[in-house]
């Protein structure tokens, strides 16, 4: 089956002080999905990558197999017959519509065909689901995308990172969740985060390979 996705999209901001927190397992993602290229049975997928995840999560892939453009980097990935470009907007979270509706426009990519992966506040730590369309739950990554890029009208993988225990004093804090989504994943959330890794990147293969309805039977 030729899937109609052909964009994978991995959101987070850029710089060294951002690995490994919550906001950015986006890009965690994509970084480990990019390390599984070349996988030629997609059901190895959740091995491969969890080969990868503890890596990836800490930012310390490096940039091989990544080209700079304007912008953003891109780098081409294949799992099993499915082809596909990851793009890491380099800007930061509230601007990564702008990257990636150039990327669109040079190459004359529907919206449509592009899966976003996200940090999720409202999914607890460890849940993945999928979805096509629909809000974007206050996440100003997903929000910059659906305005400059078309609409709303493309899959989204979440990954849950959870939000503050109730009752925890972060909540007294007028920027309570900003700070919670950008703080590092604590040493008891470290095996977790890893894990969650691994299954985002295989929702992304499961989404791609067998489409919307296998990704969400299976994770959702």
């Amino acid at each position: 089956m030729k899937s109609n996705f052909c964009v994978v999209v991995g959101l987070g901001n850029p710089g060294l002080q951002y690995d490994s927190t919550r906001h950015n397992i986006g890009f965690a993602v994509v970084d480990a999905l990019r390390a599984c290229s070349g996988v030629t049975d997609p059901a190895r997928i959740i091995e491969e990558a969890a080969r990868h995840a503890a890596a990836a999560l800490a930012g310390d892939l490096g940039s091989v197999g990544w080209s700079e453009r304007a912008g953003y980097r891109e780098a081409a990935c294949v799992v099993g017959e499915w082809a596909f470009t990851l793009i890491k907007p380099m800007t930061f979270m509230n601007r990564s519509g702008e990257p990636l509706q150039t990327y669109l426009s040079y190459r004359k990519v529907s919206i449509a065909d592009v899966i976003a992966v996200h940090d999720e506040i409202d999914i607890p730590l460890g849940a993945v689901r999928v979805k096509v369309d629909g809000g974007e739950g206050g996440h100003n990554g997903l929000r910059s995308i659906s305005q400059l890029c078309g609409g709303k009208g493309y899959a989204r993988v979440r990954v849950g990172v959870g939000k503050p225990a109730p009752g925890s004093p972060l909540l007294l804090k007028p920027d309570a969740i900003a700070t919670w989504v950008l703080a590092r994943f604590s040493a008891d959330e470290k095996k977790v985060a890893e894990e969650l890794v691994t299954r985002s990147v295989a929702a992304v293969v499961e989404l791609g390979v067998r489409g919307l309805r296998s990704a969400q039977n299976r994770f959702n």
